[in-house]
C-alpha cells in the first residue's frame, strides 16, 4: 500500500458516496485525536492490535514485521510470502490457496509519521483482508482470464471498500478526516480504473463486479469456508497487496 499524494477524484456509486460521507462526518468529530509522535513502531503492539481486531489472523498471517534495512519502498504495508524481504522482489508474491499463510511487512516511518494510531488499525485490516482472500476465505471472485490490471484494481477496490465500510461502522475510533479521505481516494482510484477497463468493453462483467463492490462487508466468509464457484486465487493479482 504505497504512500502517495492526492489524486483527482472521479464519480463512484451514490451508495458508496453516502457511506463515505458518513465516515468523514464521524472522523470530523474526532479531528483532534492525537497522532502518535514517535517515528518508530512497536512490532508487538501491532501484533496485539491485529489480534484484537481479528483474533483469527494466525489462520492467514504468519508474522508482522518491519521492512528489512535497505529496502526502500514508498508503502505503508504489504503482504508477502513468509520470509520475503522486498515486496517488489521476485519470489515475494504471497502464497495462494486453501490454508495459505503469508507475512505482513511494513514501513515504520511511513506509518508512524503524521498518522493517527487508528490509521494503523485500518492498514492492518487492509492486509488481513488480502491475506484472507489469498487463503480462499473470502467470497471475492477473481476472473479466470488472469488479466493482472483487472485483478489488481478489483482486489484493491474490494479491500479499500471493506476499510471504508468498517470505518463507517466505527471500527477505527480516532481516525482523522484526512485519513478517511485517503481511504476513500484509494477506493475511488481503483473503482474508476476498473470501470474504465470494463464498462464499455464488457458491460455484463462490469455489472457483476460493480455489484459485488457495492457490498464489501459481505465479502468475508466464515473461516475455512470455500469461495464461491468460479473463484480463482492468483498470487500475481495481489502483488500490490496494498499496492494500490
Amino acid at each position: 500500500m504505497p504512500n502517495q499524494g492526492k489524486r483527482r477524484r472521479t464519480r463512484i456509486p451514490t451508495d458508496l458516496l453516502a457511506a463515505a460521507g458518513a465516515l468523514c462526518f464521524t472522523a470530523g468529530v474526532v479531528l483532534a485525536a492525537p497522532a502518535d509522535p514517535g517515528p518508530r513502531l512497536d512490532q508487538q503492539a501491532l501484533v496485539r492490535t491485529l489480534s484484537l481486531l481479528r483474533p483469527d489472523y494466525p489462520l492467514y498471517i504468519s508474522s508482522v514485521r518491519p521492512l528489512a534495512p535497505g529496502v526502500a519502498r514508498r508503502l505503508y504495508m504489504a503482504l508477502v510470502r513468509p520470509g520475503a524481504t522486498d515486496p517488489a522482489g521476485k519470489g515475494s508474491a504471497p502464497y495462494a490457496g486453501p490454508g495459505a499463510r503469508n507475512d505482513i511487512v511494513y514501513d515504520e516511518v511511513s506509518i508512524a509519521t503524521g498518522h493517527s494510531v487508528a490509521w494503523r488499525s485500518l492498514l492492518l485490516e487492509h492486509e488481513y483482508f488480502h491475506a484472507r482472500h489469498m487463503a480462499g476465505a473470502t467470497l471475492l471472485p477473481v476472473e479466470r482470464d488472469g488479466v493482472p490490471e483487472i485483478e489488481r484494481h478489483y482486489n484493491e477496490a474490494a479491500a479499500w471498500g471493506f476499510n471504508v465500510a468498517e470505518a463507517r461502522a466505527g471500527r477505527y475510533p480516532g481516525l482523522r478526516a484526512d485519513e478517511c479521505r485517503e481511504a476513500l481516494d484509494r477506493l475511488d482510484e481503483h473503482y474508476a480504473a476498473l470501470r474504465a477497463i470494463l464498462k464499455d468493453a464488457d458491460p455484463a462483467r462490469w455489472s457483476r463486479i460493480s455489484e459485488l463492490l457495492r457490498q464489501p462487508e459481505s465479502l468475508l466468509s466464515p473461516a475455512g469456508a470455500t469461495p464461491a464457484a468460479g473463484v480463482r486465487l492468483s498470487a500475481a493479482s495481489d502483488r500490490e497487496r496494498a499496492n494500490p
